[in-house]
């Protein structure tokens, strides 16, 4: 039991601002990693000029992905892609608050419950404990990753999508693309991704409506936007 006192330094301690935490103390346990085959990165443009990122150029994203964590040297993984506004202050936050069996990022789309490799924080023991992104495949990676995670007992901690700015927020699978995805994970994973794959299937055939969890149609964010050519960081 909690007595008087104790209650008042704990509810002390939650009301301190998270300004409180010094963001170069925390980042020196983390590496930022930004798998890239674009002749601009945005998200390294973002960064503030004290962290280093590591820059993945193998040809193949799950390929990329795992030699820049084999690069670098923190106990903790900012993984990124390179069209995003990278926020700093937040990654903080999260790294200070996470322990090794969480893995934090933006929510994937319905009907998807994991997170999207767009931006992910985790514990570089729990990509070893998994053997980290199928390099077999050309996209779909991050997907497998979180289910393998989840698999291992991690927590996933799904951000709202809109809360880091997006640059290519346009680009999209083509039809053939998405099918050859889905399939793989459905292979891969059966029992997670069968009902997943129907449900796509009854929306693509107008039988279904993701109603929750998702964005609502004509939702604006009075913060959230596409960043602009021009725009300071």
């Amino acid at each position: 039991m909690v007595n008087e006192s104790e209650f008042e330094s704990i509810q002390s301690r939650s009301q301190q601002p998270h300004e409180a935490v010094d963001l170069e103390t925390v980042f020196e346990s983390a590496s930022v990693v930004i798998p890239t085959a674009r002749e601009r990165n945005f998200t390294a443009e973002s960064l503030p000029s004290w962290i280093d990122p590591i820059i993945a150029t193998e040809e193949g994203l799950n390929v990329a992905r795992n030699r820049g964590i084999e690069r670098a040297d923190g106990e903790w993984i900012v993984l990124v892609d390179d069209d995003v506004t990278f926020p700093t202050r937040l990654t903080a936050w999260l790294i200070d608050s996470m322990h090794p069996l969480h893995l934090a990022g933006l929510e994937d789309y319905w009907p998807m419950d994991g997170i999207l490799g767009r931006y992910m924080v985790f514990h570089r023991s729990l990509w070893e404990q998994i053997g980290g992104f199928d390099e077999s495949r050309p996209h779909g990676g991050d997907t497998d990753f979180v289910i393998r995670c989840r698999n291992t007992g991690a927590s996933v901690v799904r951000l709202p999508r809109r809360l880091i700015p997006h640059h290519d927020a346009a680009g999209e699978f083509t039809t053939t693309q998405h099918v050859e995805w889905l399939w793989y994970l459905v292979r891969r994973h059966p029992r997670q991704m069968v009902p997943k794959a129907a449900k796509l299937l009854l929306r693509k055939l107008g039988l279904l409506s993701p109603r929750r969890g998702t964005y609502p149609d004509g939702w604006e964010s009075a913060v959230w936007r596409v960043p602009e050519e021009g725009d300071e960081e």
